[in-house]
């Protein structure tokens, strides 16, 4: 059977959230290659005529294919054949997800075979391990998780000779991760960070670092950790809690001034921190995801993004228009609803005295989600409104509300807008898509 350039990219974006793990890596295998296709099969067929065809691959591609796959499937597949007997121990990702570590004796059981692992790894002269992946489940908190013990059992295994580019703990961050000098990717969840007094932060590699529900003892530790990642191009924060006593200390507002360490910092998504943001670190990004309020984020505090052309903004009316000014070359704008944010609505709608420079030059689309909500009805309308009013090269307009709103679709379709070949959709559960040429727009243009 054959297949299309379509038909395999499909079907391997249709396994990246399957139970395999299969992740987009292996699109960057030769295009040219029909046996891509056949990635899954060999975890879920055992014909003969899939087996011949894997069979038939090269190493490096084998080895590729089990290390998107947690490291128990991988050593699984030394049964298959003579042919998959030892590809297993040259697989350069160590993935031990969905580890259960109910009580001493699976602890114990997982020591063990991590152990025996690493050693059939060494006596097989592969030295190469770029990804370690640790996930636990039902995690006990007697239970004290080994990611500090598996480290240090890696380096000695391998003499030293371990590169970790790629790094997933959960739920306990290992001390030792805080200075690794080849971590590439940073992703922690649900974590509390314990750092002792005499040790730092040092990430001197670090280009990823995603943290969501991550709490530390105090702001100024925050600080000094992204003080650390010189490299650092992709950043997403999502709840990052301190201890409420150290809140806006002036310890904290002297150190946030040392973060300007960022200058490769081209993606920043901020949402949900309980902290006063750095907003003028971000300076130097293409996209930005930020949740605005004026107890973090002060107007004044906004610094030119010179290089952002995708802003992602939960809506607030008094803080909207003064970012935009200082966003010249703006392409693309998102709003969204945070619930969280809604008790920061003091003011209405009013139409600045000035237009922002993006929105009459530059502003092709704005997708405005979460538009009906109590009590600010008004105020999304004139939003809207207003930027239909003054974006001269807008093409498309998406507004989302979960139930229809006869008024809005009514107002909004027919008010005058700006560039001529607007086109204005507006979805409330079925679509309604308007498609206006007007031969009236503000001001004659």
């Amino acid at each position: 059977m054959t297949y299309t350039t379509e038909e395999k990219t499909y079907m391997c974006s249709m396994d990246l959230e399957a139970e395999n793990h299969l992740t987009f890596c292996f699109l960057n295998l030769p295009p040219s290659n029909p046996d891509i296709v056949l990635v899954k099969i060999c975890f879920q067929t055992t014909t003969t005529a899939a087996m011949d065809r894997l069979g038939s691959l090269p190493d490096d591609i084998l080895t590729r294919i089990l290390s998107s796959v947690p490291t128990k499937q991988a050593v699984a597949t030394s049964i298959l054949s003579k042919r998959w007997i030892h590809l297993w121990r040259y697989v350069p990702v160590l993935d031990f997800t969905e580890t259960n570590m109910e009580d001493l004796e699976s602890v114990r059981r997982f020591k063990e075979f991590v152990s025996s692992f690493l050693l059939l790894r060494k006596a097989a002269g592969n030295h190469s391990i770029n990804t370690f992946i640790l996930g636990i489940q039902r995690y006990s908190s007697p239970i004290h998780a080994p990611g500090d013990n598996y480290l240090d059992m890696m380096r000695r295994t391998t003499y030293h000779n371990t590169l970790i580019r790629k790094l997933t703990l959960a739920p306990s961050l290992p001390i030792s991760i805080l200075t690794c000098t080849t971590l590439v990717v940073l992703k922690l969840r649900w974590f509390w960070f314990f750092k002792d007094a005499n040790s730092h932060y040092n990430f001197p590699s670090l280009k990823t670092l995603h943290l969501k529900d991550i709490y530390l003892h105090h702001q100024h530790e925050f600080t000094f950790l992204l003080d650390a990642c010189p490299l650092l191009e992709d950043l997403q924060l999502s709840n990052i809690h301190f201890d409420p006593s150290a809140r806006f200390s002036s310890l904290y507002r002297k150190q946030q001034l040392r973060c300007s360490s960022l200058k490769r910092l081209n993606k920043a998504d901020i949402t949900d921190h309980g902290c006063y943001f750095m907003v003028k670190s971000l300076s130097n990004v293409e996209f930005l995801r930020i949740q605005l309020c004026k107890g973090y984020c002060p107007p004044n505090d906004f610094p030119t993004f010179h290089n952002l052309t995708h802003l992602v903004l939960n809506y607030n009316c008094d803080i909207i228009v003064q970012v935009l000014y200082h966003c010249p070359k703006l392409q693309n704008l998102d709003f969204y609803e945070d619930l969280n944010t809604t008790r920061d609505y003091k003011q209405n709608w009013v139409d600045p005295e000035s237009v922002p420079s993006c929105l009459s030059l530059n502003l092709t689309t704005c997708n405005m989600r979460d538009f009906v909500v109590v009590d600010q009805h008004r105020n999304r309308i004139m939003l809207a409104r207003f930027i239909l009013d003054n974006a001269r090269v807008l093409e498309t307009m998406s507004i989302w509300c979960y139930k229809r709103w006869p008024k809005a679709e009514r107002v909004l379709s027919s008010c005058p807008k700006a560039s001529a070949t607007c086109q204005l959709t507006i979805d409330c559960g079925c679509k309604f898509t308007f498609k206006r040429h007007n031969k009236r727009t503000k001001n004659g243009r």
